[in-house]
């Protein structure tokens, strides 16, 4: 209703100027049409195409001017952006009659159409328009009109019909080539739908058509982005290496997701190295890249010096940067830090208050949690995130299980989700209230269908709680899951399927990162154990086998047999090498910091327990589930993890 208003007044505004014109002589047309369309242009340019669609009836219906081939592309993009149909169409059907149109400028003007119903996702019109403009006689058929219909799918959530179009009508077609924005196109399609083989055809012709010779920027960022989003980084960093030093912002951010995507944040740091090293200037879509890679590595002093890296006037103006560092201070034991930028918020939001939550759910710090969670409750209405971090904190912390519960009763029933409701069921089943949890469970059931993660849950606890009889009785429950199934082998001493075996033999490995300062004392060296890849480190071996023998001393074996289950879901060779390390390279008295990807395991936990007394060490290990300090052989989790 608001454009019509607008778009009255300004009708009447132009009557009123109309009124002084008596007449338009042919010597006039062509001065107004001029004008006409530079008034166009500037209204387009400031994103008020409402007035260029009142000055193009003006301009048809009070001064009686005819537009010319210049007018009717300003009164395209003017519907493209005004998003009426009906305008669209009255529009099309002027250009449709207008007989004094050039072929070629009839030909551009259809394609500019496709691209102006694209726009206002009416993609039915602008396919008719395409199928039209192939079967006109004398009309080129040329690569920009397949462009902008590739274009068209891409904008209206249809990727792959830009590749069928492609495959159908241009592949073998040797008479249409490939030009920088068809072939741009092209690739979105090709990483939206997966499609390596046809992304790799399109680099070659890209190759063979030199339209990257010159360097096309844009273009080769598009391939970069095709082969990281199909699984082949080494190809996508091959380009980007080709490209040095032309390539940009958006390139480099391009990598770093991947990067990140795929459990590599020391690459994406190496990279921002390189970046700092040129005369590129990083933007916050950089920054956000590292602060997320420093949350992946957990380490205390990667954290601090990223923080200090990113200028103060940059956090503030954006939101989104803020909160990744209240997140990533959260998850790098900088809890503090992480408390005092979310009260520097001047306006608190979900996310940020989520982030802050999750850092004291997983150091177990649920009291704090909970004054924080009261504290801000006058100010935001919590979502679902919200819910389940200060559930979780609950349940991590041990105690709370009244405060649990007092929580969930006011949880709007919107927002009590399968994944709200298992971090209550963690909170009860931590609590040994196992009875409590199972019940929930099947309270919870006729709310939703999708109750497989309540039971999942369930069994984390009664795993790590060793309650075999438990484990025993939901079993039935818990068959689709391969984790859980191989868990269950663990528990009950029992070789699961060769099926089970093979899948998490196929699954990404288990990463340990830990970081040591360097001899000038300048800087931190982070190291990275790969459970797939430890032959590097063959030279520990003889330090860890000493490590074993210290602990097989005190009752715990920390050997490695061949058929050793805990190995496929936690990976402790690599912690048990970056704890040697620390042994070999740091003083006596230095705490040892670890963040590995996967969960770990009783042997594990009781082993480090034991060395943080042994060795007199603290040892801060974080998991893919929570962070586990362990003190003169105690540790925060309690057992519970």
């Amino acid at each position: 209703m608001q454009y019509f208003r607008r778009l009255s007044l300004i009708r009447s505004s132009f009557r009123l100027l109309s009124s002084s014109i008596v007449d338009v002589t042919p010597s006039t047309i062509e001065k107004e049409l001029y004008e006409i369309n530079k008034l166009m242009k500037t209204y387009n340019n400031a994103h008020v195409p409402i007035r260029t669609i009142a000055l193009f009836e003006w301009m048809l219906n009070i001064i009686n001017i005819k537009p010319d081939f210049n007018c009717y592309l300003n009164i395209i993009r003017a519907c493209g952006e005004l998003n009426n149909l009906n305008i669209c169409q009255n529009i099309h059907k002027c250009i449709q009659n207008d007989q004094t149109l050039k072929v070629q400028e009839y030909h551009q003007l259809q394609i500019k159409l496709i691209y102006m119903y694209s726009k206002i996702k009416n993609i039915q019109s602008a396919e008719q328009i395409f199928q039209q403009v192939k079967t006109i006689k004398n009309l080129p058929i040329d690569i920009s009109l397949f462009g902008t219909m590739f274009k068209g799918y891409n904008m209206n959530g249809q990727p792959n019909k830009t590749i069928e179009l492609y495959e159908n009508e241009i592949l073998n077609n040797k008479t249409i080539e490939l030009d920088a924005i068809s072939a741009t196109c092209l690739l979105s399609a090709c990483t939206d739908c997966h499609r390596l083989d046809i992304g790799e055809y399109v680099h070659d012709e890209i190759l063979r058509l030199g339209l990257l010779d010159p360097p096309n920027i844009r273009l080769a960022t598009a391939i970069m982005n095709m082969y990281c989003n199909c699984g082949s980084i080494d190809r996508a960093r091959e380009l980007f290496n080709q490209l040095l030093p032309i390539v940009d912002n958006v390139a480099y951010s391009t990598l770093m997701k991947t990067y990140l995507s795929i459990n590599q944040p020391v690459e994406v740091l190496n990279l921002f190295k390189q970046l700092q090293s040129s005369s590129i200037l990083p933007d916050s879509f950089i920054y956000l890249n590292i602060i997320n890679a420093c949350n992946q590595l957990g380490l205390m002093h990667q954290a601090e010096n990223i923080h200090r890296i990113i200028p103060s006037y940059i956090i503030e103006r954006n939101l989104s940067l803020h909160s990744g560092l209240i997140d990533m201070h959260a998850h790098c034991l900088h809890l503090n830090e992480a408390y005092r930028l979310f009260n520097l918020l001047k306006q608190k939001t979900n996310i940020s208050l989520a982030n802050l939550l999750h850092g004291y759910a997983i150091n177990g710090q649920g009291q704090q949690a909970l004054k924080l969670f009261e504290k801000v409750k006058s100010e935001l209405i919590f979502n679902e995130q919200v819910y389940k971090m200060i559930l979780y904190a609950c349940a991590y912390t041990g105690g709370l299980v009244r405060e649990a519960q007092d929580i969930y009763k006011i949880i709007p029933d919107k927002y009590k989700t399968s994944q709200v409701a298992a971090a209550m069921v963690s909170t009860l089943a931590r609590a040994s209230l196992f009875d409590e949890a199972e019940s929930f469970i099947h309270q919870y059931k006729p709310k939703s269908q999708n109750i497989s993660l309540l039971w999942s849950t369930f069994f984390m606890v009664c795993y790590h709680s060793k309650n075999l009889q438990c484990a025993k009785l939901i079993y039935d429950h818990i068959t689709d899951d391969p984790l859980l199934l191989l868990l269950f082998s663990d528990m009950t001493n029992s070789l699961p399927s060769n099926e089970i075996i093979n899948y998490f033999q196929q699954q990404t490995s288990g990463i340990c990162w830990t970081e040591i300062e360097n001899n000038d004392k300048t800087n931190y060296i982070i190291y990275k154990f790969d459970d797939n890849n430890l032959s590097k480190f063959s030279s520990l071996y003889s330090e860890l086998n000493i490590l074993i023998n210290d602990l097989k001393s005190i009752g715990i074996n920390w050997k490695i047999y061949e058929n050793d289950l805990k190995k496929l879901f936690c990976g402790h060779t690599a912690i048990r090498l970056a704890i040697v390390t620390h042994l070999i390279l740091t003083l006596p008295t230095t705490s040892i910091q670890l963040t590995t990807t996967k969960s770990i395991c009783h042997v594990c936990h009781e082993g480090i327990k034991q060395l943080s007394l042994l060795k007199q060490r603290d040892i801060i290990l974080r998991d893919n589930i929570r962070v586990h300090h362990f003190h003169h052989g105690q540790c925060s989790c309690h057992d519970q993890f």
